[in-house]
């Protein structure tokens, strides 16, 4: 791991652009460094690189080409020990979240939405040293997480831990979660009406638009997950699809109902107009995209061609940007949020952005 602090710190002094991240559970970081600071925007979902799509709709997914990268893969060893984090922000603005989510909750009964997921960001003044410290605390504290930490002098750097799959493909199979409720790992309490009602809210919409471009999706048994100090609930859904359909796909599927709302028009409409700030990439989705897998035959086989056979496919790794900061020019942004349905109890909702802030704050 020496080589890869090496490395950040080298491209972060220098102000280059970089990425380096951690998959779920993988035994290894992946780190690709742009071979020029140019700005790229995906033209098409057949490229290969690491992506990351705005919450915005209309805005185009950056992408760091693999072909105009250094790609390195580094063993997950001798990862720095974790001391507990002594930072804190001074958390002052309460009574304007709440006034937000009343409004939510009052757009809900008029029936213009069933759900919608408001916002909002925490700032404080920072001196981010190590975007690699950054990274190893991520990886510590959330292995089954997606950890990772993205740079470009023209948006500043942003990390995460997210526990939501976006998309995940190999060859013509995509799998996908819907994840929505929330509670403290702790908590012993069951699951309530309105956190299983949100949950089922957002595996339906999944649904949906998983149907129009396959034939059947298999849909797994809810279960509870936990990401780190939170427990959520947990749909898996998987499909076969037709790889060219993989960009209009993912542009349906964004932003889910757990990080949007339903009907998606109205709930967007609404945080555009009420939020009062831009989320930028926080509940956008980024990843790898397309990236080149070798698969072999197996070497049992009493074939001598077929143990040198060989097939390159086309795999994807995406997930949505939750539990995430920002960071740029001595600012630190986190952003926090939650689903709003037409029982939620404001106060609960506050306490609930209090809880997943710890997320981020746990690794400063």
């Amino acid at each position: 791991m020496l080589e890869l602090q090496e490395q950040l710190e080298k491209v972060w002094k220098l102000r280059q652009p970089f990425v380096a991240y951690h998959l779920p559970q993988a035994s290894e970081v992946k780190c690709m460094i742009p071979h020029d600071s140019k700005l790229n925007y995906l033209q098409h979902y057949d490229e290969a690189g690491f992506i990351f799509k705005p919450f915005k709709t209309s805005s185009q997914p950056i992408v760091f080409h693999e072909a105009n990268s250094s790609v390195f893969k580094y063993e997950l060893i001798d990862t720095p020990k974790v001391t507990e984090s002594k930072f804190s922000i001074k958390d002052d603005l309460r009574e304007e979240y709440l006034n937000l989510l009343r409004a939510a909750i009052e757009t809900i009964k008029t029936g213009k939405a069933k759900k919608i997921v408001v916002s909002r960001v925490i700032s404080a003044a920072y001196d981010l040293q190590s975007p690699f410290g950054l990274l190893m605390k991520l990886i510590k504290n959330y292995p089954t997480a997606f950890t990772y930490v993205w740079f470009h002098p023209d948006f500043g750097l942003w990390a995460g831990a997210s526990p939501e799959l976006f998309a995940k493909t190999y060859r013509n199979r995509l799998e996908t979660m819907a994840l929505a409720g929330t509670k403290k790992a702790k908590e012993t309490r069951a699951w309530t009406v309105k956190e299983e009602t949100e949950q089922q809210i957002v595996t339906d919409d999944i649904l949906k638009v998983l149907m129009k471009y396959a034939d059947k999706v298999d849909v797994a048994e809810r279960k509870t997950e936990q990401a780190g100090e939170l427990l959520h609930l947990r749909t898996d859904l998987k499909a076969n699809f037709e790889p060219k359909s993989l960009g209009r796909i993912l542009e349906e599927l964004h932003p889910t109902p757990a990080v949007c709302g339903l009907p998606k028009n109205p709930a967007y409409q609404f945080l555009l107009e009420n939020e009062g700030y831009n989320r930028q990439f926080y509940t956008g989705f980024l990843g790898e995209l397309n990236s080149n897998v070798q698969t072999q035959r197996s070497s049992r086989t009493k074939n001598q061609e077929n143990q040198a056979y060989k097939s390159i496919a086309k795999a994807s790794h995406l997930f949505v940007n939750l539990r995430c900061l920002s960071y740029s020019e001595g600012k630190l942004n986190i952003y926090v949020g939650g689903g709003i349905t037409k029982d939620s109890v404001p106060e609960d909702e506050w306490e609930e952005t209090v809880n997943k802030s710890r997320t981020m704050l746990k690794v400063l």
